[in-house]
């Protein structure tokens, strides 16, 4: 009997303790979400800083390519077959020199009865002033000579001359287009591509997919570069720009600023600008690439803030100003960029108070403690 009622004692005891147990877990578990909502109410914290007047100077790299300053396609402006090709790939011409002669004997054959016509032409034209100055002496004798006469007379000659005037024209016509057999330099520099060879037939009666030669001006080239919008007014004519080319790294060229379009790439928004380059030595050649460094001056009397004081929304732009313990969104313009600062312009003065860890979320007009 003992040994049951000492079993049923220690089982009321066990009972008790889980009891206990499951009340202190659930009493734990109330208090954690009690104190929750306390952590989250918690006040927010804002670094305040102060607006500054500076001008942030930067250096910018900016790509750009090197074109030749002068290039020409080389297309016949004759039909005929070529003859002889006197320069090829990589030549050095002068301006003048004959690169490749056509021949078209039917431009001959053309050329000599255009003479003919001419010479044609003149004489009768002699011969009908000749005899309307006869007529017209003889006119001095009353009745010696009608008047038809001498109106048909003179209307000859004003059309004798009026033929010949249409030969010459012709005659230099067909001149012209023999001299086009002849294909000669336009200006000094390198053959870099040729396509013919003789035999070919070329000119308007063939199909000329690629030009028989190309021409560029080697020793002297255009490094051509977009530059945007925000430091295109900065640029100067004559204004020395460094520059690299990555085919030969740790070399750096220098060239002047000689010409820029004037107007802003619609897509872009840049500018571009042409800087001449010295190339006698044919260092560089065209269609490489390179990195051209500008030292861009800051704005004049321009205000700065850091650059996480600015928000940029779809719709303005602004920074977030503490004014009497409040705050307030002034809009704002943005310039350029140095490092963690940011041009600024709006209605802000220097020393005016602004919230460096700005957020969208913080409202105009809120508390600021």
């Amino acid at each position: 009997m003992k040994s049951i009622h000492y079993n049923r004692t220690l089982a009321f005891l066990l009972g008790l303790g889980a009891l206990c147990s499951c009340h202190s877990g659930d009493s734990a578990e109330s208090d954690r979400k009690k104190s929750a909502p306390a952590t989250k109410s918690a006040p927010s914290s804002y670094r305040i800083g102060a607006v500054t007047r500076q001008s942030l100077a930067q250096t910018v790299q900016l790509p750009g390519e090197f074109h030749a300053y002068q290039e020409v396609t080389i297309y016949p402006r004759a039909t005929g077959f070529v003859e002889r090709v006197l320069v090829d790939r990589g030549s050095a011409v002068r301006k003048g020199q004959v690169l490749m002669v056509l021949d078209a004997p039917e431009t001959e054959e053309r050329l000599a009865a255009a003479r003919s016509n001419t010479l044609k032409a003149q004489a009768m034209l002699v011969a009908s002033r000749e005899h309307y100055r006869r007529l017209l002496a003889s006119n001095k004798v009353a009745g010696s000579v009608s008047a038809l006469d001498l109106e048909t007379a003179q209307a000859r000659v004003q059309a004798d001359s009026a033929s010949v005037l249409g030969e010459q024209a012709n005659y230099r016509a067909m001149a012209k287009l023999k001299s086009y057999l002849t294909v000669s330099a336009p200006f000094d520099g390198f053959i870099t591509e040729r396509n013919v060879h003789p035999g070919a037939l070329v000119g308007s009666g063939a199909r000329q997919d690629r030009p028989m030669l190309v021409l560029q001006q080697q020793t002297r080239l255009r490094l051509i570069v977009d530059v945007p919008e925000t430091y295109s007014p900065q640029m100067k004519e004559g204004e020395s720009v460094a520059f690299t080319v990555s085919a030969m790294p740790g070399k750096t060229f220098t060239g002047k600023i000689s010409r820029w379009s004037g107007s802003m790439n619609q897509q872009f928004r840049s500018e571009t600008v042409e800087i001449d380059i010295d190339n006698r030595s044919r260092t560089l050649r065209p269609g490489m690439f390179a990195e051209i460094i500008l030292s861009a001056a800051g704005t004049p009397g321009a205000l700065a803030v850091p650059t996480s004081a600015v928000i940029a929304s779809t719709e303005r732009q602004y920074v977030i100003k503490v004014e009497d313990g409040r705050a307030r969104h002034v809009p704002i313009r943005r310039g350029q960029k140095s490092g963690d600062m940011t041009e600024i312009f709006g209605d802000l003065t220097p020393n005016d108070k602004i919230i460096i860890n700005a957020r969208e979320d913080i409202k105009d007009g809120i508390a600021i403690r």
